[in-house]
């Protein structure tokens, strides 16, 4: 799988639960040493050599006895193990984390949310469901207002997935207001993308096209490309409905650049070729030109690395 593709919205997780009582334990250099390499390769877009630190710290964790440090390595390798789209043994891993997390006395909502989205992937829709109202019923509101929050989003796009736009609206509207305004652009990103796939749902193209621009630039400050990239055709898509093509012409063609750069270039081809299209209709001649300089570019730049995207961490 490409480091680009957007598959799943998870973080590297550190520090375990939201409010319980930590267990002390004396640190381990062989850990943090083969944590941090780990670290640094996910943040690289370079999975399997993640995975392979990450299996190192957690098998001496396992060694160590150490049931926080398994739970937090666990995980990671999890999150790892997803973005490589190894399903079965993501979930074993978020298995062993929250039985360990349970030992050592601290809670784990990150662990459920990427279980859902791994049921998700897997087209296990009523489980996924099941999984994240489980998790925001056993979350404290006052200590984990992240974790319920991006619990209640997974919820709302899983509507869109199903194409239950007021559903999904009626799940983002439980979002509490001053969380909203004190979350990240990532969080945001995500809350905001998924309004959008609501609104363009339920056949509101214009608001739709303005919630998927602002995901762009939340993606954008995050440095989360690729998405950025999405949440732009997915603009461009509503600008088409909404009758607007200049707008449309033009988030297809900044979508088609980022996702050539990235290494989408199915994706990436399916936007050029719309902005063209649409370039050709309306006879633009210098989105035409532009779009000419942008495949020159792409041809002769086509035996290069791909950008990899930037992992979102903590």
């Amino acid at each position: 799988m490409k480091p680009c593709t957007l598959i799943v919205f998870v973080f590297l997780f550190l520090i375990a639960g939201c409010g319980s009582p930590r267990i002390a334990q004396r640190p381990d250099a062989e850990i943090d040493r083969n944590a941090s390499a780990a670290k640094s390769a996910y943040a690289d877009g370079a999975m399997e050599s993640a995975a392979m630190f990450y299996q190192k710290a957690l098998n001496r964790a396992r060694l160590a006895d150490q049931p926080r440090e398994i739970s937090r390595l666990a995980y990671n390798l999890a999150a790892c193990r997803a973005q490589m789209q190894k399903y079965p043994e993501a979930l074993e891993l978020l298995d062993e984390a929250e039985f360990e997390s349970a030992l050592s006395g601290t809670g784990f909502p990150e662990a459920v949310l990427l279980r859902a989205e791994i049921l998700r992937h897997l087209g296990r829709h009523s489980e996924a469901a099941a999984a994240a109202k489980f998790g925001l019923a056993s979350l404290d509101n006052e200590k984990c207002g992240s974790a319920r929050f991006q619990l209640q989003v997974f919820l709302a796009e899983l509507a869109c997935d199903q194409n239950d736009g007021r559903l999904a609206l009626q799940e983002l509207d439980k979002l509490d207001p001053q969380l909203l305004k004190s979350s990240d652009a990532n969080v945001l990103a995500k809350a905001t993308h998924a309004r959008g796939r609501a609104l363009l749902i339920e056949k509101r193209a214009n608001e739709a096209a303005i919630c998927f621009d602002n995901a762009a630039a939340f993606d954008q400050k995050g440095r989360r490309y690729p998405d950025m990239a999405v949440a732009l055709q997915n603009a461009a898509d509503a600008y088409v409905a909404a009758g607007q093509r200049p707008a449309a012409i033009n988030r297809y063609y900044r979508a088609a650049r980022s996702l050539f750069m990235c290494g989408e270039k199915t994706r990436a081809q399916e936007s050029f070729d719309k902005a063209r299209a649409l370039a050709q209709e309306s006879d633009d001649k210098q989105m035409l030109s532009a779009l000419a300089r942008l495949k020159s570019e792409i041809v002769c730049g086509s035996g290069s690395n791909p950008v990899p995207a930037k992992a979102q961490a903590e």
